[in-house]
């Protein structure tokens, strides 16, 4: 039988920091100790069923939200930008872009959200440069400059 231990610890840190309350007094209303706890944010234990369900009904977790393929989507995106070749001596490999994806989705969002927006403006540019390379005139030196 597959062993599948569900290490979750970024996101129960967002869910602790969310609701502002310290590790001491999470792990009290959770039953646990503030060390266990810490353990679990750091990806140094795994979330037993019996926590799963505790955080489930002290807090309103979707169980759901705590499975580490919810993150594929960003992942995959991430990858995909990294591997542009503007950014692809930037990162070590994958196992970064999955930390990224799980402890800062947010971020990882924005990065997201900043390539696409950098793409488009690729885009937009080039089509500028076609368009006054037919008018016979040329974007100079400051085209890659140039506010679109």
């Amino acid at each position: 039988m597959a062993d599948n231990k569900i290490f979750a610890g970024p996101r129960i840190r967002r869910i602790r920091n969310g609701l502002s309350l310290t590790q001491t007094a999470m792990a009290e209303e959770l039953g646990i100790s503030p060390s266990y706890l810490n353990l679990i944010e750091r990806n140094q234990r795994p979330l037993t069923v019996q926590l799963l369900l505790k955080l489930s009904e002290t807090y309103q977790v979707d169980l759901a939200d705590l499975q580490a393929g919810r993150q594929q989507g960003v992942f995959s995106e991430l990858k995909a930008i990294f591997s542009d070749p503007l950014l692809s001596g930037e990162l070590a490999g994958d196992q970064e872009l999955v930390e990224l994806a799980d402890a800062a989705p947010n971020a990882a969002a924005g990065v997201a959200k900043l390539y696409r927006a950098y793409r488009e403006q690729q885009t937009r540019l080039s089509d500028l440069s076609q368009l006054l390379a037919r008018e016979g005139r040329m974007l100079g030196s400051a085209g890659a400059r140039l506010p679109i």
